[in-house]
């Protein structure tokens, strides 16, 4: 897991996801993103690689959701997602229902994902 500013011309957060991702994992990755969240304005987008992520367990699922609802608090306008899997994308779109996560656009490789928040 890792949490750095990708872009700052365009404020682009970079979460990377790897492994089986627990909940205390989310929970450093929250308080990285609040600490850069601060510097990037009240305005920025999310940069999510899953390429290398297998499946959420059910606990982090529920710190997920959470996580996602906190993004959005802090001002994140666009997630753009490089998923790896069927199932990670399975689950990721049952926890964008969860957390009303409504601006969310999923991608096969890295530099799709990158390209559409650079567009």
């Amino acid at each position: 897991m890792s949490v750095r500013l990708l872009d700052s011309d365009t404020p682009i957060m970079e979460i990377i996801w790897d492994g089986i991702v627990t909940p205390e994992q989310v929970e450093q990755a929250n308080i990285q993103i609040q600490q850069l969240s601060k510097s990037l304005g009240d305005s920025f987008d999310v940069l999510v690689d899953m390429r290398n992520m297998k499946a959420f367990p059910q606990d982090t699922k529920e710190k997920i959701v959470e996580h996602q609802k906190m993004l959005t608090q802090l001002g994140m306008k666009r997630a753009s997602v490089a998923v790896g899997g069927a199932i990670a994308k399975m689950q990721l779109n049952r926890i964008s229902k969860d957390s009303n996560h409504q601006t969310e656009f999923q991608w096969e490789t890295y530099d799709e994902a990158l390209a559409f928040l650079l567009k």
